[in-house]
């Protein structure tokens, strides 16, 4: 189950209509649909969520590399080290091995390395990527993350996990104050959701430019967040300062507490900066 779900988000080829079809999951959507629901926004890499930067690649993808070579697998995965499909499937083939093992000792160390592959790598972000696919407008993909959600919650009832949160957790940097970073800080805080504990897609924005009346420009989402920002400050802090709670709210329907809980003090924590600063604004003479 975890190869198959892995593999179906990527794009579709023919092969993901058998997968599909035996998941119970809805008709797989055309490539189009790929593109606009998930590689133009909702990018399936841990380096994405647990980087600091918010960007592909970096620290996260070597640790996972560093963590492929110590469990004994001496093929490159490159690019693709964190991604999702690639992950899942190295997940399943933890148990795999274990089954294929004899010895007691051995087979305890591929479950504990299994377990450690899990919680740093894949549950350490699932739950807030997950949760970003309802209301995304396509049912496969919606259906597709209910059902992973379901099979990695079923996976924690019998995992054994460390007594500390994912190292990318443990030490990720905080939220600048809005009233003290520079503009480029800040738009770079807000687009990384390990500093701001939130997600922020182009249909986001988009619909905070069609809330607000803003003008939003035909750019990369940076480019977007700067210029809304400097149309109406007060209006897109407010707004964000929403989606943070919204964000905070979903954090722990999928995944363990502990890291539902550091999603969602996260977020608040954000959504509190970004009102306090937007109230100062509202306040300050003209």
């Amino acid at each position: 189950m975890y190869r198959a779900l892995g593999s179906l988000i990527e794009s579709p080829v023919a092969e993901h209509e058998r997968l599909a079809l035996a998941l119970g999951l809805p008709e797989v959507p055309a490539a189009t649909e790929h593109a606009r629901v998930v590689r133009m926004q909702r990018h399936p890499y841990a380096s994405v969520y647990l980087g600091a930067e918010g960007m592909l690649g970096g620290e996260v993808r070597d640790r996972v590399t560093g963590f492929r070579r110590a469990v004994g697998l001496q093929e490159e995965a490159g690019a693709e080290a964190d991604h999702l499909a690639s992950l899942l499937s190295l997940l399943a083939s933890f148990d795999s091995w274990r089954l294929e093992e004899s010895g007691a000792a051995r087979q305890a160390l591929l479950v504990q390395a299994r377990d450690t592959l899990a919680w740093e790598y894949l549950l350490s972000w699932t739950g807030p990527y997950l949760a970003s696919f309802a209301g995304c407008g396509a049912v496969f993909y919606a259906e597709w993350a209910a059902l992973l959600g379901r099979a990695l919650h079923e996976f924690c009832e019998e995992a054994e996990f460390p007594g500390r949160l994912p190292e990318a957790l443990r030490t990720a940097p905080s939220f600048p104050d809005p009233a003290e970073a520079s503009a480029q800080e800040l738009v770079a805080a807000l687009l990384s959701p390990l500093q701001s504990g939130m997600i922020v897609l182009r249909d986001d924005l988009e619909r905070l430019a069609e809330e607000a009346g803003l003008a939003m420009r035909a750019a990369d989402r940076r480019t977007v967040v700067r210029g809304l920002l400097a149309q109406e400050p007060k209006t897109a802090l407010e707004w964000f300062a929403s989606h943070a709670h919204g964000c905070a709210q979903r954090a722990g329907e999928r995944g363990p507490r502990r890291i539902g809980q550091w999603w969602r003090k996260r977020a608040l924590r954000t959504a509190d900066l970004l009102s306090d600063n937007a109230a100062r604004l509202r306040t300050a003479p003209a």
